[in-house]
């Protein structure tokens, strides 16, 4: 079989579940599993796997196996969902290359599945039926696609993922349907499915540092993600203020997807660094991270021509808060350079917008950006 990888409530708890399982006669909902009858030794073996995995390109091939090991199958997919009907493939076993590569050049704009999860947004197991409607899109995709690509029914499970999409792992089969009861047991497998989903994601964004070259806690970090396709998919709370008071940030995006380049300028102080993401970073495939640099300015020199426009002197705290402002950093940012709480950070700018007799930091940086050093 082809395998492909993109160029597509805690362990405890359902330790929990499962101890009151008998180990001798597992009870498997639907069909048996595709090596016969499954061990908890197996089981556990394969939740171990997956476990090692967070955090890696490799994690939902591994779920896949998870899920697969107690239900008889012919093949899995794994894709993500975004906005405006925007799909990756993730990870596929059993289907020959052409499939795959119809599903995501064609067949993924009328993929029933996906545009559940566009409608409803609802996590869990989702079977054929509850998907299945009698248009043209989905007939296309059952008539044409699933034919040639020898399925004769498909169940899912749906785990929703930043910027309002998720990531849809599939156990597909090419002889008979999966029966009635597979609901029941994925269900009480979806805890720790999901639980695991959740380790990954927070690992994955922990990384996040390490993929912009910053060694400081991504919480601060002027960051964004953005997909393939230019949507956003995690913007900082730095990031989000950054783009506030710089509203040219936010006109930069189709040219962050488009142009290429490795760093875009802003203005005279804030430089964009682009960075590509590679196909397996499942949250993003294919898409950019974007961090924002400053130009540091001589303080003492941009604070002594700052001050020729205040009402009254500023103190050395005030002179360091002013020129950080200068640079549209964002009250966390601020709080981090200079080692102090963020609501002095935003006691000092309401300061600040006294002494220069404006009402906003908007205006205040309109103000400083009449300064020529």
């Amino acid at each position: 079989m082809a395998q492909h990888s993109p160029s597509k409530k805690g362990l405890s708890e359902f330790g929990g579940w499962w101890s009151h399982q008998q180990p001798s006669n597992l009870r498997f909902y639907g069909m048996m599993t595709a090596s016969g009858t499954s061990t908890t030794a197996s089981w556990y073996a394969t939740f171990g796997a997956a476990a090692k995995s967070v955090g890696s390109s490799d994690f939902y091939r591994q779920l896949l196996r998870l899920l697969g090991c107690a239900i008889q199958h012919d093949y899995v997919f794994a894709v993500r969902y975004g906005k405006a009907n925007t799909t990756d493939v993730l990870h596929t076993t059993g289907h020959p290359d052409f499939i795959v590569e119809q599903y995501r050049t064609i067949f993924h704009e009328v993929d029933p599945f996906g545009n559940y999860w566009r409608k409803t947004s609802r996590k869990g197991f989702v079977r054929s039926s509850e998907v299945i409607n009698d248009t043209a899109e989905t007939r296309l995709y059952t008539s044409v696609f699933l034919k040639r690509a020898k399925i004769i029914d498909e169940v899912g499970i749906v785990l929703p993922a930043p910027g309002g999409s998720c990531i849809a792992l599939f156990l597909e089969s090419k002889s008979i349907g999966f029966s009635e009861g597979i609901g029941s047991r994925i269900d009480e497998l979806f805890p720790a499915i999901e639980g695991l989903h959740h380790a990954h994601l927070a690992r994955t964004y922990g990384k996040l540092s390490s993929i912009a070259n910053d060694n400081r806690s991504v919480d601060v970090l002027p960051i964004a993600i953005f997909d393939r396709h230019g949507n956003a998919i995690y913007q900082s709370a730095s990031w989000r203020e950054a783009e506030a008071a710089e509203h040219k940030l936010a006109r930069l995006k189709n040219d962050i997807r488009t142009s290429g380049r490795a760093y875009v300028r802003v203005s005279d102080s804030m430089r964009l660094r682009v960075i590509p993401l590679l196909d397996d970073f499942a949250i993003a495939p294919g898409g950019r991270l974007c961090a924002l640099d400053w130009k540091p300015a001589d303080p003492n020199e941009f604070a002594a021509e700052a001050e020729k426009l205040s009402l009254s002197p500023l103190t050395k705290l005030e002179r360091d808060v002013l020129s950080l402002v200068k640079l549209s950093k964002s009250s966390g940012q601020i709080a981090s350079d200079l080692r102090i709480a963020k609501g002095t950070v935003k006691n000092y700018k309401l300061r600040l917008y006294r002494k220069f007799a404006v009402n906003s930091e908007r205006e205040l940086i309109g103000l400083l950006a009449k300064i020529r050093l």
